[in-house]
């Protein structure tokens, strides 16, 4: 086994248990907060976004998926 093989079998295990798992508790951690701050931002500010209108929403999705 050569000196780069060895170094490349380092470097995707450093890959695989040590990054992989840093990245999806990351972005975890990140969906997490976004929930908070969101839920805590509308507590404080009160009332909540108007939601899509029901047409609308059915008119967007014909021109899009009908290339009108």
């Amino acid at each position: 086994m050569s000196l780069k093989q060895v170094f490349f079998f380092i470097g995707c295990v450093v890959a695989w248990f040590v990054l992989l798992p840093l990245c999806v508790a990351g972005g975890g951690v990140a969906l997490l907060a976004y929930v908070v701050f969101s839920e805590v931002s509308e507590w404080v500010g009160g009332g909540t976004k108007p939601a899509v209108d029901g047409s609308s929403a059915r008119e967007l999705a014909r021109r899009v998926c009908l290339g009108d």
